[in-house]
């Protein structure tokens, strides 16, 4: 049964990630989509953060892996970080995403726990410290030109949105509100983006159709 389990998450793994790939050659990471996804699909749907954060840590062996990103052996652990230079596969981008998901499933998880157990709060405010520092890095990665624009902004909003997660649960209610606004601000960006988008795709085949519509009608 994990064996099967395993196997349906490398295929869907797979899936998302091939997708990604931009036509044009810039790198693109569907960030919010993958997010969502990936919560519903492994846990999140029935409140278990446990589940899902073991998810995120096989999906980011699994990128390791396929990245050659080895990160030591089982004597020695050697931190290996993902720079702007290294920036060829929307993999790097998402290696990323996972590490700052898996710290921020864990810090959900001691949240729950925290309720009879308060001496977690201090392991989870690190945790999620943790997750909002991948975040940023993220965000920093994001900035490259060679990363699309709408990747740029999600990659902002997904920052904004941890960094106030911190604010929020150090009770820092000014800060928070600011971050959780700038996240707000940002989703209404890529909201106006992706419009723009549709309307360019659409504005060469509409302009043919009434071109059409123009010239029957002055055969009448």
């Amino acid at each position: 049964m994990a064996a099967e389990r395993q196997n349906h998450e490398v295929k869907i793994s797979t899936m998302e990630e091939n997708k990604e790939n931009s036509i044009d050659g810039s790198l693109g990471l569907e960030i919010l989509q993958i997010i969502k996804d990936s919560q519903q699909q492994h846990g999140l749907r029935h409140g278990d953060y446990q589940r899902y954060r073991g998810y995120c840590s096989r999906r980011l062996r699994r990128l390791r892996k396929t990245l050659g990103f080895k990160m030591g052996n089982r004597h020695k652990f050697t931190g290996k970080k993902v720079t702007v230079e290294m920036l060829s596969d929307n993999r790097h981008l998402l290696l990323v995403l996972m590490e700052a998901e898996r710290a921020w499933s864990y810090a959900m998880q001691l949240k729950q726990e925290a309720n009879t157990e308060p001496r977690k709060r201090f392991h989870l405010l690190a945790r999620l410290r943790k997750a909002a520092k991948h975040g940023e890095k993220l965000e920093k990665l994001c900035e490259s030109p060679r990363v699309d624009a709408k990747t740029k902004l999600e990659a902002q909003a997904y920052t904004a949105y941890l960094t106030g997660m911190v604010q929020f649960e150090l009770q820092e209610w000014k800060s928070a509100m600011e971050a959780f606004n700038k996240c707000k601000s940002v989703l209404s960006f890529i909201l106006i983006y992706l419009l723009l988008c549709i309307c360019c795709t659409l504005q060469t085949p509409l302009l043919v159709v009434l071109y059409e519509c123009v010239y029957f009608l002055a055969r009448l």
